[in-house]
């Protein structure tokens, strides 16, 4: 979830920007153009007018070299059309003229999309060091511990920025996931149910509780979180490919086909459900039928392992060996183990 603050009159979070400070009142009788123009490029970001925005507040600073919001505004627009380098310095120069903890989250926010994760650790550290009541640096440090694998860090800092803001909903979704990820399924559905609580609409919550019952085999659950999912937002494939899981582990093959169907008709490029409709005819006994979706799936990804993995076993249920020792030593290649095993076994007679 990306979310950068705008230096603004209002408070306005919008989505894909960050919030903005106070505009800054022009005397009666006193033009102050640098602050005039900085206004103006506040509203052209407040309404997305990016290349605007970033003119009018070049236009501020040059007419007022220290002025620390207009750097900082322009590097969010900067941020928002994918100039990161220009962003960051643009960052900096604000941090030259003030330190402000909002500066070091936003300039964080940017080095992580950035791929700086360091850097972006370093920031929000600093951040949070200077003000405590920054939410989203706890979330987006938190993302980073996540990303780690350091869930426990990550869940102290999910729930600092829960404690700084009730209704985070997606902070709860991402504690639900840490919980996931440690097992603790309990938990995870708990605080996946407090999302969707802070936000009915949520619909990645809904997912993300579809998969906690599923990892449970609770499948008529995960299919109801899923279906749910897929009411607020029916484009979204990776719902329907996960009800269409949850159907095939449940034994519905025909749900199970249907779903990943349906996702590949909203998707054409989507190669798991091609891999996963594969599994679902290989089921039934439909070789031919999985070859074909198995063969997409690795014509749309040629490092997906499973489906080498399984594109082998079937060419084996086809009596095409050579083709199925080619396709297990790619997986095992790839770094699948079981694949490795059906080579030694099978291929090198």
């Amino acid at each position: 979830m990306k979310k950068i603050i705008i230096l603004s009159l209002m408070t306005i979070v919008l989505i894909g920007v960050v919030n903005a400070q106070d505009t800054i009142k022009i005397r009666t009788g006193d033009p102050q153009i640098a602050e005039q123009r900085y206004n103006e490029g506040v509203k052209l970001l407040q309404n997305g007018d990016l290349q605007n925005a970033i003119s009018k507040f070049t236009d501020a600073i040059q007419l007022k070299p220290d002025l620390a919001k207009a750097y900082y505004n322009r590097g969010v627009a900067k941020s928002e059309v994918g100039l990161f380098d220009e962003a960051i310095t643009d960052l900096d120069q604000a941090l030259k003229y003030e330190a402000n903890a909002l500066y070091y989250y936003t300039r964080g926010k940017i080095k992580q999309d950035k791929g700086d994760l360091d850097g972006a650790l370093q920031d929000y550290n600093v951040a949070i060091n200077m003000n405590k009541e920054l939410p989203e640096a706890y979330y987006y440090r938190a993302s980073l511990y996540f990303d780690k694998g350091d869930y426990t860090n990550a869940i102290d800092d999910l729930k600092q920025a829960i404690s700084k803001k009730s209704n985070y909903a997606y902070a709860y979704n991402d504690l639900g996931s840490c919980y996931l990820m440690l097992e603790d399924y309990d938990n995870a559905i708990y605080y996946y149910k407090q999302a969707i609580s802070a936000d009915p609409k949520l619909t990645l919550a809904y997912n993300n509780l579809g998969t906690t019952y599923r990892r449970m085999k609770k499948y008529d659950e995960a299919i109801i979180e899923y279906s749910k999912a897929i009411d607020f937002d029916p484009n979204y494939v990776i719902a329907i490919n996960n009800r269409g899981v949850a159907k095939l582990e449940k034994g519905d093959i025909d749900g199970a086909i249907k779903d990943f169907s349906e996702a590949i008709r909203k998707d054409a490029n989507y190669q798991y459900s091609y891999n996963n409709r594969g599994i679902a005819k290989y089921r039934i006994e439909d070789y031919q039928s999985a070859l074909e979706d198995f063969n997409k799936a690795i014509e749309l990804d040629n490092n997906y392992a499973i489906a080498y993995l399984n594109r082998a076993n079937t060419k084996e249920m086809l009596r095409n060996m050579s083709g199925a020792c080619e396709d297990w030593k790619k997986a095992a290649d790839l770094g699948i183990s079981s694949a490795e095993m059906y080579h030694k076994q099978l291929c090198n007679k």
